[in-house]
């Protein structure tokens, strides 16, 4: 975990790989230790996503990777990724949700921050584009604190497939405010720290690559040409 941080530039490989560590050891962690561990795997993905955007083209000037407090339509909230200009405003407004423990009881519940953050950015930035990443490994403990026993969470994201990705998809500035430019939901496996292959589907438009095409496509259709 602490490697991550230290790496200049940091891939969604070095996240997850480092994301898997957090997941084996969260119970050696602890609850407190173990925040401050998510908030450097979260500003580590933040970072991998700023420089995939940018290598796929976009300049991103003015964009931070890490939390920043924006205006919004209820409220102010945190973005992990933003980018304001003087001329538009806020432009790029992502949140990283990671759901790396108790993936049952959790996986709801991060999921309507976002679309929550969706709306909220929305109504005070329509053209802003707004993207959401969940992160969550293959297993999970059967029981808090054990290391011992370990079950699959694949069905459950299986389930939600669907409704992520009709949480997606907004295509202009016009369409409604509840729904997100993109989403990405990145599953790995504890033990070896790689990328599940064949979860989220391919072209379901959730997976890592399909999320930063997305966003940069989006983001060309509002603001133009870098």
């Amino acid at each position: 975990m602490d490697a991550l941080a230290a790496l200049a530039a940091p891939t969604i490989t070095d996240y997850c790989r480092a994301s898997a560590q957090y997941v084996r050891e969260a119970t050696a962690v602890g609850a407190n230790a173990g925040k401050s561990a998510q908030l450097r795997l979260s500003n580590g993905l933040a970072r991998a996503l700023v420089a995939d955007l940018r290598a796929a083209g976009l300049t991103l000037d003015g964009a931070i990777a890490g939390e920043r407090t924006v205006g919004g339509g209820l409220r102010s909230v945190k973005a992990d990724v933003s980018e304001i200009t003087e001329t538009d405003g806020l432009r790029l407004a992502v949140e990283i949700k990671p759901v790396h423990l108790a993936v049952g009881r959790a996986i709801w519940n991060r999921f309507g921050d976002i679309r929550t953050f969706a709306v909220n950015v929305h109504l005070k930035f329509p053209f802003a584009v707004v993207g959401g990443v969940l992160t969550m490994p293959t297993t999970e403990r059967t029981r808090s604190g054990s290391d011992e026993d370990w079950k699959p969470t694949t069905h459950l994201i299986e389930r939600a497939v669907g409704r992520f990705v009709r949480a997606g998809g907004r295509r202009t500035e016009g369409d409604a405010g509840h729904l997100i430019e993109a989403i990405a939901v990145v599953v790995f496996d504890r033990q070896t720290g790689l990328l599940e292959p064949d979860l989220p589907p391919a072209s379901s438009g959730l997976r890592w690559p399909e999320f930063v095409s997305t966003i940069h496509d989006a983001y060309l259709a509002r603001f133009g040409e870098p």
